[in-house]
This record gives structure tokens, C-alpha cells and sequence, in this order.
């Protein structure tokens, strides 16, 4: 495949989970309940690895996350 579309394709499935994960936010806020620090720290995390555009930096956040998870 061409580079630029994987590119295209892997930002637009970042940008969808992203999109997924914020509505989550906003009816657990609609709710009234708030997310754990841990949850809060992985969004800022993940926040700053996609502003850096780096795909391997956040691979490597959201494989340490899920390292966290399955222990």
C-alpha cells in the first residue's frame, strides 16, 4: 500500500477512537461520575502522544497501559 494512505488510514482510526473515548467521557461527566485518575492520566497521555504525531510514541503509551490492565 501507498505510505500516505496508511498514514491517513491509522490517523483516522485514532481520530475515531478518540472521538469514541471523549463521548464516553462526556456521559460518565452527564452523569455525574467522574473518571478515575488513572483513566484521567492515560487521556493526557494519549493527548500528548498524538500532538507530537509520533506513532510509535503513542504505541508505546498505549502498550504500557495495556501492560497495566492485564496485571
Amino acid at each position: 500500500m501507498h505510505p500516505q494512505l496508511l498514514y491517513d488510514l491509522a490517523r483516522y482510526r485514532t481520530e475515531q477512537k478518540y472521538a469514541e473515548a471523549e463521548q464516553k467521557r462526556l456521559v460518565l461527566l452527564a452523569a455525574g461520575r467522574r473518571p478515575t485518575l488513572r483513566a484521567r492520566t492515560a487521556r493526557k497521555l494519549f493527548e500528548a502522544a498524538v500532538a507530537l504525531e509520533g506513532e510509535e510514541t503513542w504505541r508505546i503509551v498505549w502498550e504500557k497501559l495495556q501492560a497495566r490492565r492485564r496485571l
